[in-house]
């Protein structure tokens, strides 16, 4: 256990900005697709912090809020891929790490719809950005969208953990994502 803990502290240390918006020149391929979301804190974050969070909404109910994440995000994705138009985005996927941070920490309850609502708005937001920097990249968005369900899984088995230390740790990395979302908005 306390090995898994150790590797992905390490994993979080390692990973660095996103690169997800226009003019970085993320390359194309599936394998670039595929890493992008496993080395952006803004993204790494937000994936595993849904997968935990919806891994904690009564049984039978959290499994739809990553399926609409990918979803949310593969559309937004086309959207952007095929006009090309600038948006508010940026602000909302900063957001959206402070959001995630916050419902990590706190234990309220959410009617369905909203989450569903909610977790769309983030995920079009996501893929909005990478559908606008991806181009026509399809084969990347793949590979994105794979990695991005692959950490939604990670997150759902780390929140499915009935150890103390996976509670606690779910709490740091709220409060983590509250100073890092906070930080992202504030530049």
């Amino acid at each position: 256990m306390k090995k898994n803990i150790l590797v992905g502290i390490a994993g979080l240390v390692a990973s660095t900005s996103a690169l997800a918006h226009p003019g970085h020149g993320l390359a194309s391929g599936f394998a670039a697709g595929f890493l992008h979301p496993l080395t952006g804190w803004d993204h790494l974050l937000v994936m595993l912090s849904l997968g935990v969070w919806a891994a904690r909404r009564p049984k039978g109910q959290g499994w739809q809020l990553p399926v609409m994440f990918v979803v949310a995000m593969a559309v937004a994705a086309f959207t952007a891929m095929t006009w090309l138009s600038a948006s508010m985005a940026e602000v909302l996927v900063a957001a959206s790490v402070l959001l995630m941070g916050g419902l990590l920490l706190a234990d309220v309850a959410i009617s369905r719809g909203i989450q569903l609502a909610g977790v769309a708005v983030i995920a079009a937001a996501h893929g909005y950005l990478h559908g606008i920097e991806l181009g026509s990249h399809w084969v990347a968005l793949a590979g994105m969208l794979l990695a991005t369900a692959l950490l939604h899984a990670l997150g759902w088995w780390l929140g499915r953990q009935p150890q103390l230390w996976a509670r606690s740790a779910s709490r740091l990395l709220g409060g983590l994502m509250l100073v890092f979302g906070a930080s992202l908005l504030w530049v």
